[in-house]
């Protein structure tokens, strides 16, 4: 089956992590602040090849070996930022998705970014994207996961860091492009270099956001079982995506996705895999799952993946299932902890796309509670209470 062709001008509005650089850059020309722009633009991570020649609290690139390579053919980076403990954080970056030849034909790039165009997929990670990294990520003393030892996995190749084939797409208008889908090998070489470095950490977080919280759901297994003796907590944010057509944009991507990862996939893929991680590592795992009411980019990705587009109708549809599934996991399965928030809603309802790696992860709050006291308190204090729990009802 091959997927629909998706709806390019809802599809077009999402903004992937370059355009925060891009926009930073941009504002910081115009209003003459040209050193800053350049700085931010120019100023690069340290590289190392190891752990130990990383700098304490500071992030630093390691190039990963081939057949590792993003998906313009350059060398795979991930970024690494050592901690003062013994818990390990491994995030994985949104990156967007690819899946037929109009996405194909539109990568993530920095002109993009700035006047428009494509923007379905990242193809690279720039090394000046370390600059953008905050929430989580950021490196300041009052990060509650400041003294964790985090790992950056970006997914540069459009199909969740599983894909495993080389396609070549014809779009709509007739141009051809070739889609490089490594993911798995990217993912497997960048998990491979964290277990030869870190060999026995107390507690591992295995979190991402956008398309990285599903790829953070569906690595979780990997990583449960060569650290099996620690403390298991999997996060996903801003990842929640309902599409008929989802199954099959896994077999364009080569993903053999059963054998590698244990069960298969549905239109819900969030769903699917917290019930098998639930499943397989019961009490021993905690998943916390944050998200925002109509989160308009994940919206008009669902109805773009059934070769739809984005309207109040698809909002309100892509809104009823998040609700559903949520009320599912939480009733359902132990050691769920979810975080719904309908902050930052404009007058149409639709709310914004990315909390945990921008800098309303510190300012979001529900009942109360900011999204980071939620993460922190359930990771780091046993504190697993959910938060928003009255939108499920409504």
């Amino acid at each position: 089956m091959t997927p629909a062709t998706p709806d390019v001008t809802a599809a077009r509005r999402r903004r992937w992590p370059t355009v925060v650089v891009a926009v930073i850059a941009a504002l910081a020309l115009v209003a003459g602040g040209v050193l800053g722009a350049a700085a931010l633009l120019v100023k690069q991570a340290p590289a190392v090849s190891t752990l130990s020649a990383a700098k304490l609290g500071t992030w630093s690139s390691v190039v990963v070996a081939a057949p590792a390579a993003n998906g313009d053919g350059t060398p795979f980076t991930i970024f690494v930022k050592p901690g003062s403990s013994d818990k390990v954080m491994l995030f994985f970056g949104d990156g967007g998705l690819n899946w037929n030849g109009d996405t194909a034909i539109q990568p993530v790039t920095l002109a993009s970014s700035i006047i428009g165009g494509g923007n379905f997929y990242s193809p690279n990670l720039p090394f000046y994207e370390v600059n953008s990294f905050g929430g989580i990520l950021r490196t300041t003393a009052d990060n509650p996961f400041s003294d964790y030892t985090t790992v950056y996995i970006p997914t540069t190749t459009g199909d969740l860091g599983v894909g495993d084939a080389t396609r070549t797409f014809t779009s709509e208008s007739g141009e051809k492009a070739t889609a490089f889908f490594n993911g798995y090998n990217n993912t497997r070489a960048a998990l491979d270099w964290v277990y030869g470095q870190v060999a026995k950490p107390e507690t591992v977080l295995v979190a991402g956001t956008g398309t990285g919280g599903l790829s953070a759901a569906f690595w979780l297994g990997d990583v449960a079982d060569h650290y099996a003796s620690a403390a298991l907590f999997q996060y996903s944010d801003s990842a929640y995506f309902a599409a008929t057509a989802f199954p099959s944009v896994v077999e364009v991507w080569g993903a053999d996705f059963e054998s590698r990862y244990g069960f298969a996939v549905t239109r819900n893929p969030l769903k699917d895999a917290v019930t098998y991680n639930s499943a397989r590592y019961g009490s021993r795992l905690t998943t916390l799952i944050s998200q925002t009411l109509l989160d308009k980019t994940l919206a008009a990705f669902s109805a773009s993946l059934d070769g739809g587009y984005y309207s109040p109708q698809a909002g309100s549809d892509w809104n009823y299932g998040l609700k559903s599934t949520l009320r599912v996991l939480v009733d359902s399965l132990p050691g769920v902890s979810v975080f719904l928030t309908n902050v930052d809603a404009d007058s149409r309802g639709e709310t914004p796309h990315i909390l945990a790696s921008r800098d309303r992860y510190t300012s979001s709050e529900q009942d109360g509670v900011t999204l980071e006291t939620w993460l922190s308190n359930t990771v780091n204090h046993g504190d697993s209470r959910s938060f928003g729990l009255e939108f499920l009802r409504q």
